[in-house]
């Protein structure tokens, strides 16, 4: 008999018992038979006994049952604040690539780029300079951000950084129309048959100077979405570069620039329509952009913001019929801001918005355009005439408008023929080839194909070999701005379908799949 059995034998009392169990060393076995012997003294004692007994015995159940507790320790307090879920893009559905020959791929560096800089390692900016006109401050982004370090400015979340889907239509009836030449097998058909080539047969090499300055916008693209200069203005011409190359969120190598892009343009609108700035250029660039966004890929969700931002444009148009710096309405008016407005609304009514006032205030912008016009026959910056730049900007406005055949145009051309485009600053510098390049393509003939001979070589030769331009003029230290205007006049070919080439024309059947594409075309007119 051990110790603890040798205790409750001699009757000791409940305490002692208690007692010793508590202070018992022994395994649970042990203690059961304890409670066996307290049971078996119960038969044999008294009422009194056999209810202590019982009282004894549940007070060793309970005593048994209680889990070992560790000491007590001291942690600290955590306050998990609720997260909503993690918000998920849609799938985006990949176009399938077209397939390209080895005769006709160009040849591109890779896309890696030595001369890539993310936020806040570009460079300092002066004031934007178009012509005699001067953009706004660039580096204002809107109160609260910058674009050279990649914060963005305020707006109304229309489109913010994480919080909208992007549904893209990728079929290929997306781009029929006045999209079509814009495919793989377009953009070769407009190449070769309005002198993307340059007569050379050695290929495209408007073609590959294209590619590599995408390429060195994607490399050089902000976090944001925005690329360093004037904001929105800069991200607005890039995202028109991309879309002029048939690229679209669901494009396999620009699909997440492209993505980006407007993404960020979304972001900076705010409830009025407006882009976080009174400035009227970076407003309509934005607008020509988010036009050409939806026009290419029908995302639904672009639609609103788009006939926001086109309404703003209408609501800021003079009486007169052309426009000022921040929509003023006063005695002055400004053919370069003038010349935004009706390429961001014209853009914008192909595109299929659908505001009341968009049709007259485009006709209305024929009285405008009026206003700019001296008696040689050239547009001027803030009166009739003398400015050779804006004379490209003017031709191209009538142009756009369906006024190609119009005296004005005829006498416009006539007056700047002479005009040849040569590198850095010669011809107006970027700026002034961005319009007189797509007004001579628009209009054909010997003008165009004299400019063109001299444009293209220019432009591919004076490239820098990471893809971007600079030094042509327009603003000395925005490698941005030069770049996208250099990009967008090698991408005249099959940008839009110029206006000479009529319907009518272009009616026969085609001789390949490839002529097919650069040719189903609408004509480009009110």
């Amino acid at each position: 008999m051990n110790g603890t059995e040798n205790v409750l034998s001699q009757g000791d009392g409940i305490q002692t018992m208690v007692d010793a169990v508590r202070a018992s060393p022994e395994n649970k076995q042990t203690r059961d038979r304890i409670l066996t012997k307290l049971y078996y003294q119960r038969l044999v004692a008294g009422p009194g006994t056999s209810i202590l007994v019982h009282i004894v015995g549940l007070l060793l159940i309970m005593i048994m049952a209680v889990p070992d507790v560790p000491e007590p320790y001291d942690v600290g307090a955590v306050v998990l604040q609720p997260q909503a879920p993690p918000l998920e893009m849609e799938k985006i559905e990949k176009t399938p690539e077209p397939e390209v020959t080895p005769e006709t791929e160009p040849e591109v560096p890779p896309e890696d780029s030595e001369m890539a800089v993310g936020p806040g390692t570009g460079p300092s900016y002066d004031p934007i300079v178009i012509g005699d006109a001067s953009i706004s401050d660039p580096t204002a982004m809107g109160s609260g951000g910058s674009v050279l370090d990649g914060t963005p400015g305020i707006g109304s979340g229309l489109g913010t950084e994480q919080g909208f889907e992007i549904s893209v239509v990728s079929s290929p009836l997306t781009y029929k129309g006045l999209y079509a030449a814009r495919t793989a097998g377009g953009r070769k058909g407009a190449l070769t048959r309005y002198g993307g080539g340059g007569g050379g047969g050695g290929g495209f090499p408007s073609e590959t100077a294209v590619l590599k300055a995408l390429r060195w916008l994607k490399a050089n693209q902000l976090e944001s979405g925005a690329w360093a200069g004037p904001d929105p203005a800069m991200c607005g011409l890039a995202l028109l570069c991309y879309m002029a190359h048939g690229e679209t969120p669901g494009s396999k190598e620009f699909g997440a620039t492209v993505e980006k892009a407007i993404r960020h343009l979304l972001y900076l609108q705010q409830a009025d329509g407006k882009f976080s700035t009174p400035d009227s250029y970076s407003h309509a660039i934005a607008t020509y952009a988010l036009a050409e966004s939806f026009g290419m890929t029908k995302m639904v969700m672009l639609k609103e913001p788009l006939e926001k931002a086109v309404q703003v444009i209408i609501d800021g148009q003079q009486p007169g019929g052309a426009f000022d710096y921040t929509y003023a309405k006063g005695a002055r008016h400004d053919m370069s801001v003038t010349a935004w407005q009706v390429q961001a609304l014209k853009a914008a009514k192909l595109a299929g918005a659908e505001n009341a006032g968009l049709q007259p205030c485009l006709y209305k912008c024929l009285d405008g355009l009026k206003l700019f016009i001296g008696g040689n026959g050239t547009f001027g910056y803030s009166g009739p005439g003398g400015s050779t730049t804006l004379t490209g900007a003017g031709i191209l406005c009538l142009q756009f408008l369906g006024k190609a055949n119009d005296p004005a145009v005829q006498n416009a051309l006539t007056a700047t023929e002479t005009l040849e485009p040569g590198w850095p600053t010669v011809g107006g510098g970027t700026y002034a080839w961005y319009y007189h390049t797509q007004a001579r393509f628009q209009n054909g003939g010997p003008l165009w194909d004299k400019w063109n001979k001299i444009m293209l070589p220019m432009l591919t030769k004076n490239q820098k070999e990471d893809g971007h331009w600079e030094g042509c003029g327009t603003i000395a230290a925005s490698p941005v701005f030069d770049t996208v205007l250099c990009c967008l006049c090698l991408e005249v070919y099959y940008r839009y379908l110029p206006t000479y080439d009529k319907v009518e024309e272009i009616a026969r059947a085609p001789k390949t799949k490839d002529e097919a594409d650069a040719k189903i075309a609408v004509q480009n007119t009110l």
